[in-house]
């Protein structure tokens, strides 16, 4: 699994589209999509941990947890 796909599943979860989170978290539309492809910055994924309610290392741990198993 990806950071995007930890991210989405968490942000399905909530009830929250991922455009909604994006403004939430105060980063630029069309972020978290980018991660499908890329890595996203420490300090854009925290901001989006937050609003969340989760840690960064939680979204980590889930992104990984999808390529071990």
């Amino acid at each position: 699994m990806s950071v995007y796909n930890a991210v989405k599943a968490r942000a399905d979860r909530m009830n929250v589209s991922i455009a909604e989170l994006e403004k939430r978290s105060e980063i630029a539309n069309g972020t978290i999509g980018g991660w499908r492809s890329g890595k996203p910055y420490a300090e854009t994924l925290r901001k989006v941990a937050d609003v969340l309610g989760c840690t960064v290392n939680d979204l980590q741990d889930e992104a990984e947890k999808e390529v071990t198993e």
